[in-house]
């Protein structure tokens, strides 16, 4: 799928910085985002596409039909921003009419299983929303980050992140910082949970999934984290 070919409403899957600052010499410098960060461990996108590049000599395919990895990639991403526009429209007490906001009608049906499946999750607990797509930024840690959802979920505050793929451990990570950096900014929360509603058809019919992250192992993903944030800065 082309990104040419879609409409796509919202800013497209891109690195961010969080907020600038001045240091004190008067240099100007950015604090970089938790996923900017973490995305320095084990990132295989270059391998990927190489490894792209090389098959398509191999097996003789036109390289301008098959495409560039990073289209894929891409494409995931703008499905994954489409199903936390849905959710972000229910939290906030709307009705989602996402087509009318703009988003292709591909998108919205590549997104359905996700959607589905997060709406699943809102019927399973009872949430409570307090804060949606809140940015939270640190000055001791010069680290900044968006929580999708800060809410209490039966009863316990949780800084809550929504994904649309693969589990992978620097999830975790991910959501481990969010909570440190909503303590900074006054938000006491009680644990952390990540919410999977997986976008492809699953052969388990298990397209829900949630792991919590509870308070007593924050720290050590929290080192991983700022170990992260040492390598981002030497790169």
């Amino acid at each position: 799928m082309a990104r040419k070919d879609y409409d796509m409403p919202f800013k497209r899957h891109a690195p961010y910085y969080t907020k600038v600052k001045v240091d004190a010499t008067g240099n100007i410098y950015k604090i970089p985002s938790v996923t900017q960060v973490l995305g320095t461990i084990g990132n295989p996108e270059p391998l990927i596409n190489w490894a792209l590049r090389e098959t398509i000599k191999r097996i003789n395919w036109d390289e301008r039909t098959v495409g560039d990895y990073t289209e894929l990639r891409d494409w995931y991403a703008d499905l994954g921003t489409t199903a936390h526009r849905h959710m972000e429209v229910i939290l906030e007490g709307g009705q989602p009419d996402l087509i009318e906001e703009g988003f292709d009608k591909r998108l919205v049906q590549g997104a359905q299983n996700s959607i589905n499946a997060f709406e699943a999750w809102l019927n399973r607990h009872e949430v409570n929303p307090l804060f949606i797509e809140e940015v939270l930024v640190s000055d001791e840690y010069e680290l900044g980050g968006t929580a999708d959802l800060i809410a209490t979920v039966d009863g316990k505050i949780e800084i809550i992140d929504f994904k649309t793929g693969t589990k992978l451990k620097k999830h975790n990570l991910q959501v481990a910082a969010y909570f440190m950096l909503a303590q900074e900014n006054g938000i006491d929360a009680d644990q952390c949970r990540m919410v999977y509603g997986h976008r492809d058809k699953r052969s388990d019919n298990k397209q829900l999934e949630e792991v919590v992250i509870y308070k007593d192992e924050i720290e050590e993903l929290w080192n991983c984290v700022r170990a992260a944030k040492y390598l981002f800065e030497r790169t």
